[in-house]
C-alpha cells in the first residue's frame, strides 16, 4: 500500500511538472501573440499620420531611429572582436548544425550476397539522397494534425492523435503453453528427487502447486504492461526532456518511408540496435511511435526494474530479463528459461514487434562489443519450428556527441560497476539537466528477411560441415533445432550446427550496424587527437585533417553525423568535450593556437571512448599497417605480400575478440588483400614494376580471368601470382595513423600474456587477476615502457583472457558465483608461457 500511495505521489508530482511547463508556454504564447497585435496597431498608426505627424510622435520615431544605429554600431564592433577572438575562444552559444539542409546518403542497405532478395525491397531509390529530419520538430512530419491548437501545442496534438495499435495481453496464454506445462511436470518431477521426498500424488501435486506460483511471479516479474496512455504521455515528456538536452535528434528521412513499407508486410519488425546509453530504450519507440509505426517490446535488464522507474518503462513496452541466469539449486534453471521463451514466443505470435540489444550490455570502451545470441536464437527457433512464417530484422546504430550517462571510466579502471537504484536515476537525471550533449543520430539498416538470411547461412554451413566430414551426398544435411521452451541459446546444450547459424547471424548484425555508425564531431577530432596528433596540433592543421577524414569517410560511402564548415565543426566538438578531455592554448614561440589531448588518467580513457567509434571503419587498414610495422621492426626495407597476408591474419586471430574484421559471409584473406592493394594505390606500399614481352601480358591477362573465377570461389587472392616485393612509405602520414591505432589494445594483451606465468601451478580468481594486470599497465605507463594511458582497461583484460582460453592455454570454472582460472596441462610451465607473449609481443 505504502509503495502504491508513494508511486501516485511521484506520478501525480510528474503530471503536475508537465501540466505546469504547459501552462508557462500557454502564457509565452499570449504574450507574444499580444506584442505582435500590439506592433501592427503601432504601424498603422504611424501611417495613418504620414501627412501631420505630430512633434511628439516624431520625436519618439528619431529616438528609436538613434537607438537602432547604436545598436547596429555596437553589434559591428562586438563581431570584429568576435572575429578576432574565434581562433582562440569557443564561442559559449549552443552551436547549430550549418547545413544541416544538405542531402545526405543512404547508409545501411542490406548485404547483397547473404539478402539479395531484400536488398531490392521497400526502398525508394529516388529519395536515398535527402535532408535529415530532426524528429524533435514534430511541426514538420507528414501526419502532424492541423488547427490552430496543433500549432500552439504541437507536441500534445500529436501525442494525442497519432495512430493507437493493440497490444494483445498474452499472460494467460503463456500460462497454458503445452511446452511451459511440459517443463512443470518435469520440473517437479527434478525437484522431488532432489528433495529426496516419496514421491506420492499428494507430494507431487504439493510440488507442482510451488512450481506453478513461481512460474507466475516470474512472469509478472518480466512481463511487459504496454499503455496506450502512458505511451502517449511519455511521448510527450520525451519531446521536453530530449529538447533540454539535445540540440536535435536527426534520421534520415529514407529510413522513415523504409519502416513504414515495411509495417504493412504484416511481418513482426526485430529491432537491432548497438547499446550505448540507456536512452536507447526509449529512442526508437519515440521514432516509432510519431510516424504511426507499432512500438515495440523492448528488452531490459532486470537492474531497471527500480520504482517509478520502472513502472513507466514496463508502460512503454519493456519486459524485464536477468542478465545472468543463475543456477537453482546448483542446476540450470529451466522454468525461468521456458517461461522466456515462451513469452517472447507467444509475443510473436501475437503480432508484436520486438527490439533487444544484441551486445547484451552497454558498452563500456566506446566500439560495439561482440554479440550475444541468447535472444536472438528464440526468434530463429521460432522461424525454423513454424511459430512465424518470417521476421524482419532492422539493425540499427546510435551515436551520441556526448554520452549522456557519464562515462564508464571508474569500470575501466578495476572498480565495480554501481547498480541502479532510485537515488542514483534522479542524481542522473538531475546532472543530465544541467548539461547539453549536442546531436543524437539515429540510422535504421535496411529490414531484411529472417527467412532469406536462415536460408543463405544454412546453405554455406551444410556446405563447409559437409566439406569437412567428407561426406557431400545427394542429399546432404539440413539444419534444425530441438524445438524446446526450456533452452535459450548460450545457457543449455544446442545442436552445434544451430549456435553456428546464430553466431553467423548476429555477427552479421553487429557488422552491419558497426559500418552504418555515423561519426559525429567528438568521434573525429578523439579519433585524430589520439592517434596522430597525441603531442598536440594547431587549429589549422587539425581542421584540415578533418576535412581528410570526411573525405575519406565518405570514399568509403559512411556518412556523418555533423555537417558544416569543418572550423565550425571543430570548435564545436571541442566544446563539447570540454576542458577536461581537450586543451586550447597559444603556442608562446610560434603564437598559433594549440590543440592537446589530456592523455593523463583518468581523463584519457573517456577520451578514447569517443575515439574508439572510429576504430571499426579503419580496422583493416590498421591490421595492415600494423603487420607491416612488425615486418619492418626486423630491420628489411622490403615486404613481400604472403608475409603481409601471414602476419595480418595473425593480428585479426589475436584480436578476434576485440573487432569484427569481415562480414561473416566474406573470406578474411581476399579482404586483407584488396585493403593492401589499397595502400597501393594510395602509395603507402610501392612496387617495383617489371616490363614485359606481350606473350607474358598475354598470360597475365588470361591468368587474370582465372583469378576472378577462384575469388568468387573464396579461393586467395592472387594466389596465382609470385609478385615482387613492397617498399613501405614510413613517411606517409596516413601510415602512421594506421600504425598506431592498435597499439593500446596490443599494450593490454601482451601485458596480459606477460602475466600469464602467475598462474602456473595454482588457481587465481578472474578479478584478483585482473587487479595485477591493471597494477601492471599502471607501473609501465610510470615509467614510460608504454605511453597510452587508455591502456588502462577491465573490457581489454578480459578479452585477452577470453583469447586465452580459445588458445587453450587457460581453463575457467565458476566456484560460488566467481570465475576462477588455471593453466591447461599443457601450457603450465613457464617456456610455454613465454611462447604466448612471444606470439603478440612482435606485434608492439
Amino acid at each position: 500500500m505504502a509503495d502504491g500511495l508513494f508511486e501516485f505521489v511521484v506520478f501525480g508530482g510528474l503530471l503536475c511538472w508537465i501540466f505546469s511547463d504547459s501552462l508557462r508556454a500557454m502564457v509565452d504564447v499570449l504574450s507574444t501573440r499580444l506584442q505582435e497585435i500590439y506592433s501592427r496597431w503601432e504601424t498603422r498608426g504611424l501611417k495613418t499620420h504620414q501627412s501631420g505627424v505630430t512633434p511628439h510622435l516624431q520625436q519618439i520615431v528619431n529616438i528609436q531611429r538613434n537607438r537602432k544605429k547604436e545598436i547596429s554600431l555596437r553589434n559591428k564592433e562586438a563581431v570584429k572582436q568576435s572575429l578576432e577572438r574565434q581562433l582562440f575562444q569557443i564561442k559559449e552559444a549552443d552551436w547549430t548544425p550549418i547545413g544541416e539542409s544538405q542531402p545526405r546518403p543512404f547508409v545501411g542497405l542490406s548485404c547483397t550476397s547473404c539478402t539479395p532478395s531484400s536488398r531490392n525491397s521497400l526502398i525508394d531509390r529516388s529519395a536515398k539522397n535527402a535532408s535529415l529530419i530532426d524528429v524533435l520538430q514534430v511541426e514538420s512530419l507528414d501526419n502532424h494534425p492541423d488547427g490552430i491548437l496543433a500549432k500552439i501545442f504541437p507536441h500534445i496534438a500529436h501525442s494525442v492523435t497519432f495512430q493507437a495499435f493493440p497490444f494483445p495481453y498474452i499472460y494467460d496464454t503463456v500460462l497454458k503453453n503445452e511446452r511451459l506445462q511440459e517443463i512443470l511436470k518435469d520440473v517437479t518431477t527434478q525437484a522431488l528427487e532432489e528433495s529426496k521426498v516419496t514421491s506420492d500424488e499428494s507430494a507431487y501435486s504439493a510440488m507442482y502447486r510451488r512450481q506453478q506460483e513461481r512460474a507466475v511471479r516470474l512472469l509478472k516479474g518480466l512481463r511487459s504492461t504496454f499503455s496506450d496512455f502512458i505511451l502517449r504521455l511519455g511521448a510527450w515528456v520525451m519531446t521536453k526532456v530530449m529538447s533540454r538536452l539535445f540540440t536535435s535528434v536527426v534520421v534520415h528521412p529514407a529510413h522513415i518511408d523504409m519502416l513504414k513499407k515495411a509495417s504493412t508486410t504484416g511481418l513482426p519488425l526485430v529491432f537491432i540496435p548497438l547499446h550505448r546509453s540507456h536512452f536507447d530504450y526509449i529512442v526508437i519507440t519515440y521514432i516509432l511511435c510519431y510516424n504511426n509505426i507499432r512500438s515495440p517490446l523492448v528488452a531490459a535488464g532486470e537492474n531497471l526494474r527500480i520504482p517509478v522507474f520502472g513502472w513507466l518503462l514496463r508502460g512503454l513496452g519493456a519486459f524485464f530479463i536477468k542478465r545472468k541466469i543463475a543456477a537453482v539449486q546448483g542446476r540450470r534453471d529451466i522454468l525461468y528459461r521456458a517461461i522466456l521463451h515462451t513469452y517472447m514466443t507467444e509475443c510473436l505470435r501475437a503480432g508484436h514487434n520486438f527490439e533487444f540489444f544484441i551486445e547484451g550490455g552497454r558498452t563500456r570502451s566506446g566500439k560495439p562489443c561482440m554479440p550475444k545470441g541468447g535472444l536472438l536464437s528464440v526468434f530463429v527457433d521460432a522461424y525454423i519450428d513454424g511459430t512465424i512464417e518470417d521476421a524482419l530484422l532492422v539493425p540499427v546504430s546510435i551515436n551520441y556527441e556526448k554520452l549522456v550517462d557519464g562515462n564508464f571510466v571508474h569500470e575501466q579502471m578495476g572498480e565495480p560497476k554501481q547498480m541502479e537504484s532510485f537515488g542514483t536515476a534522479l542524481k542522473g537525471i538531475w546532472n543530465a539537466f544541467t548539461s547539453h550533449y549536442g546531436i543524437m543520430r539515429v540510422d535504421f539498416n535496411q529490414p531484411f528477411s529472417l527467412r532469406e538470411l536462415v536460408k543463405s547461412f544454412q546453405s554455406k554451413l551444410v556446405l563447409e560441415i559437409n566439406n569437412r566430414s567428407n561426406s557431400i551426398g545427394s542429399e546432404g544435411k539440413t539444419l534444425h533445432t530441438v524445438p524446446s521452451s526450456a533452452s535459450l541459446y548460450g545457457t543449455d546444450v544446442v545442436i552445434e550446427e544451430h549456435r553456428q547459424l546464430v553466431d553467423c547471424i548476429a555477427r552479421h548484425i553487429v557488422y552491419d550496424c558497426c559500418r552504418t555508425t555515423s561519426i559525429m564531431s567528438t568521434n573525429a577530432v578523439s579519433f585524430l587527437l589520439l592517434n596522430a596528433y597525441r603531442n598536440g596540433v594547431k587549429l589549422d592543421t587539425l581542421v584540415s585533417a578533418v576535412d581528410s577524414l570526411r573525405q575519406e569517410l565518405h570514399n568509403m560511402n559512411r556518412d556523418m553525423g555533423f555537417s558544416g564548415e569543418t572550423i565550425d565543426v571543430v570548435n564545436h566538438a571541442l566544446h563539447i568535450l570540454g576542458p577536461a578531455l581537450v586543451k586550447r592554448e597559444r603556442d608562446v614561440e610560434s603564437g598559433c593556437v594549440m590543440i592537446r589531448p589530456i592523455t593523463m588518467l583518468p581523463n584519457v580513457i573517456e577520451l578514447s571512448y569517443y575515439s574508439n567509434c572510429v576504430i571499426p571503419h579503419f580496422i583493416l587498414e590498421a591490421v595492415v599497417a600494423t603487420a607491416l610495422k612488425s615486418l619492418m621492426s626486423e630491420g628489411s626495407t622490403y615486404v613481400k605480400n604472403e608475409k603481409i597476408l601471414e602476419q595480418a591474419q595473425l593480428l585479426c586471430d589475436i584480436l578476434q575478440f576485440e573487432f569484427l574484421f569481415t562480414k561473416t559471409c566474406q573470406n578474411l584473406e581476399n579482404v586483407l588483400s584488396e585493403t593492401i592493394d589499397n595502400f597501393v594505390t594510395t602509395e603507402i606500399l610501392t612496387q617495383e614494376q617489371k616490363l614485359l614481352t606481350e606473350e607474358e601480358q598475354q598470360s597475365m591477362r588470361v591468368a587474370a580471368q582465372f583469378d576472378n573465377f577462384e575469388e568468387e570461389n573464396e579461393y586467395s587472392h592472387h594466389s596465382w601470382e609470385k609478385q615482387p616485393p613492397y617498399q613501405v612509405n614510413k613517411n606517409s602520414e596516413r601510415y602512421k595513423l594506421y600504425s598506431f591505432i592498435l597499439v593500446p589494445f596490443l599494450d593490454v594483451y601482451s601485458i596480459t600474456a606477460r602475466n600469464l606465468h602467475r598462474f602456473v601451478s595454482q588457481l587465481i580468481p578472474e578479478r584478483d587477476f585482473i587487479k595485477v594486470v591493471l597494477n601492471d599497465i599502471k607501473v609501465q605507463l610510470d615509467a614510460k615502457i608504454i605511453h597510452c594511458g587508455e591502456s588502462v582497461s577491465v573490457d581489454t583484460i578480459r578479452n585477452a583472457m577470453k583469447l586465452f582460453e580459445r588458445w587453450n592455454v587457460l581453463e575457467c570454472h565458476t566456484k560460488d558465483k566467481i570465475k576462477v582460472y588455471y593453466l591447461k596441462e599443457n601450457y603450465d610451465n613457464e617456456s610455454s608461457i613465454e611462447s604466448v607473449w612471444n606470439r603478440i609481443k612482435q606485434f608492439r
